[in-house]
This record gives structure tokens, C-alpha cells and sequence, in this order.
């Protein structure tokens, strides 16, 4: 029963909830960037995949939370990359 209850303490745990917000904040970054950079950038960097490892590689920088933040954008990058190639909607399939 102490197992169950120090899984719940860590489920309230403020420390955690931050780095998921930090997780979140990196996975949201890239589209944010190419919002924002979409009308500069050649139309050869009009793929996904290259904003989410620019905060990859940006996330690094951050004083704070810089695993989080590149764990984000490698997320992101992932996600992009598995719709890129039919793999996202094959597993979004699978369960169907």
C-alpha cells in the first residue's frame, strides 16, 4: 500500500507538473517558429521536421529545463516525421 500512495505523491508533486509544462512548451515550440519564420525560410525548409530539431538544438541553450525543452522538439520532430511517411496514420489505423 506505501507503493500506491508515494505513486500518487508524485503525481502531486509541483516539480513534475513543471517539467511536463516545459515537455509541452518544447513540443509546441516548432510550430510557433514556423508560424513565424514560414514567410522568411526558402521553400526547401517548408518541412516539418526541421523547425523540431532547430528546438532540438535551441533547447540546449535554455538556462533551464534544456532536456525538457529538446525532448519537446524531438518529440514533435518525431510525430512529424511518422506522419511525413505514412507511419502515424498506419498505427492510428492499427487500433480501428
Amino acid at each position: 500500500m506505501a507503493e500506491m500512495a508515494d505513486a500518487f505523491e508524485q503525481v502531486i508533486e509541483f516539480d513534475m507538473w513543471e517539467r511536463v509544462l516545459a515537455i509541452l512548451a518544447g513540443f509546441f515550440a516548432p510550430t510557433v517558429l514556423q508560424n513565424l519564420a514560414g514567410g522568411v525560410m526558402p521553400a526547401a525548409v517548408d518541412h516539418r521536421e526541421v523547425y523540431g530539431l532547430a528546438v532540438v538544438a535551441g533547447g540546449q541553450m535554455s538556462p533551464k529545463y534544456s532536456t525538457e525543452l529538446s525532448l519537446g522538439g524531438g518529440v514533435y520532430t518525431a510525430d512529424a516525421a511518422a506522419e511525413r511517411f505514412g507511419v502515424k496514420s498506419t498505427i492510428v489505423e492499427a487500433g480501428a
